[in-house]
């Protein structure tokens, strides 16, 4: 391969974007006003949704019946959250790209390619599945009856007005489908970015002695030119390195709390998919396709997590790799600051402990899993009682 050469100067380019119609329609759309006062409106009606199917579970209060409406009590607090934060997540994230701005896609030459290629091709077929999951929800079925609550909300509290009611909550999933995609494509969509940020910032950390080879390095110990153009390179570096670091930590701050919500409130819904595709008869269709995406949508925000922690960590391993003997002591001082500054990677943490990983994904599963064995035991017995 060959040496890329880097120009060190200290004006970052504007990027190019090869993702831009993921920009438009998961960031860029909910800067609109009109967008804007439509999510307010749907997040009332969907707070009001909730306070009804939470009174019909105390009247109700018995466990069988908690644990076959739950998936849907789960889906509509969901469906809350995203519509509560993605006007949020969309300035913080909005505003987050302005200030980074940094370096074109292309410039990232391990991020071009093949892995944009696929990222789009993945990006598609899960949009395309939950629009399809959407619309399987929207057509009336029979069995829905048997899993979704705000159905039983609808024609308990409001009987006069069960069709109309009934016909607006399903076509509303046709626009809530954006909306619950929204604020995972969003972190998707700024990790990426930022890799190809780290990325592309790596190739100058690599060619900190860029134009002097080894026995040239011998001789440059005493020469001023060669120390002062290492200074410009070490302080841009430095620079750059704060930058991308403040810049990314400052937008995670804002998002922290909503990273972890959806976490929780997806690991619960997650629970809910399988106990009621195990334990009731319904819409498959609408329950495969929602299964399918949900587990797309996990696989692919863990795997940007840890490759964006990858990319990041690189860094330091690099620096190790430097050859600064030849340096001055003003050059070494500046060296070891960026090496220390390094030593930890950049992490999506919603806690001090916590990231999103393959770590995270697996403990998640787990989780999943033994929280799905209590149910299933906990149905068992109650079905036991009953006979």
């Amino acid at each position: 391969m060959a040496t890329c050469q880097p120009f060190f100067k200290s004006k970052i380019l504007d990027s190019d974007d090869p993702y831009w119609p993921i920009r438009q329609i998961f960031i860029d759309v909910f800067q609109f006003k009109f967008v804007k006062v439509l999510i307010k409106l749907i997040l009332l009606c969907n707070t009001i949704i909730i306070i009804l199917e939470t009174v019909i579970l105390l009247e109700v209060f018995d466990a069988v019946f908690f644990i076959k409406y739950y998936m849907s009590y789960i889906g509509s607090i969901f469906m809350w959250l995203t519509l509560y934060s993605v006007l949020q997540m969309a300035k913080s994230v909005s505003s987050g790209l302005r200030d980074l701005r940094g370096w074109k896609f292309s410039s990232a030459e391990k991020f071009t390619g093949k892995d944009i290629f696929f990222e789009k091709i993945f990006v598609i077929l899960h949009v395309l599945l939950a629009i399809f999951t959407g619309i399987t929800y929207a057509i009336p079925d029979e069995s829905d009856k048997n899993f979704v609550l705000v159905l039983v909300a609808i024609k308990k509290f409001f009987p006069t007005f069960e069709l109309v009611f009934t016909i607006l909550y399903r076509l509303s999933f046709l626009i809530l489908i954006i909306t619950t995609l929204a604020p995972f494509h969003m972190i998707i969509y700024y990790c990426g970015y930022t890799r190809a940020n780290f990325i592309t910032f790596l190739k100058y950390v690599e060619n900190l002695n860029y134009g002097y080879d080894h026995p040239d390095l011998m001789n440059s110990v005493y020469d001023q030119k060669y120390q002062r153009k290492i200074t410009r390179r070490l302080e841009f570096c430095v620079e750059t390195h704060v930058r991308l670091y403040s810049i990314n930590n400052r937008m995670l701050g804002d998002l922290r709390h909503y990273i972890f919500l959806y976490s929780v409130i997806g690991a619960l819904l997650a629970i809910g998919i399988v106990v009621y595709g195990v334990s009731s008869p319904g819409n498959y269709l609408c329950l495969l396709c929602m299964s399918f995406s949900f587990v797309l949508m996990f696989v692919h925000i863990i795997w940007v997590g840890q490759v964006t922690e990858a990319s990041t960590s690189q860094m330091f391993e690099t620096l190790k790799q430097t050859v600064w003997y030849y340096w001055n002591d003003k050059n070494k001082k500046i060296f070891l600051m960026l090496l220390l500054n390094s030593e930890k990677a950049f992490k999506i943490q919603f806690t001090q402990n916590v990231s999103i990983n393959y770590e995270l994904g697996l403990s998640i599963v787990k989780s999943i899993y033994s929280t799905i064995m209590v149910l299933a035991r906990l149905q068992n017995n109650y079905s036991g009682e009953g006979n």
